[in-house]
């Protein structure tokens, strides 16, 4: 569990890869974006799935999104708890 974006990766960085991470868009310091694509640069996270959860619908930033490389996008006006839940299922 992490604050914002560069606490997760501090963690990330000193810890062990996590199974899976889900993360909201608007974070101090590092955005879901900028973390996004940085677990996925990084060789030792790159399989690491992403779930970002964000209130962001357009459809710009769900491009943008997965251009960082997020194996899903949720969007919280629609958040139901067993699609999160299916999307993890099928992510791990």
């Amino acid at each position: 569990i992490a604050t914002d974006g560069q606490e997760a990766l501090s963690a990330i960085a000193g810890g062990g890869v996590p199974d899976l991470v889900i993360s909201d868009i608007f974070m101090p310091r590092v955005d879901g974006f900028a973390l996004t694509k940085r677990i996925k640069e990084d060789a030792r996270t790159a399989k690491v799935p992403v779930i970002l959860v964000t209130s962001l619908d357009s459809a710009e930033d769900k491009s943008r999104g997965i251009q960082a490389g997020a194996d899903a996008y949720i969007v919280k006006s629609r958040f139901d708890q067993n699609n999160l839940l299916e999307t993890i299922q099928q992510l791990i």
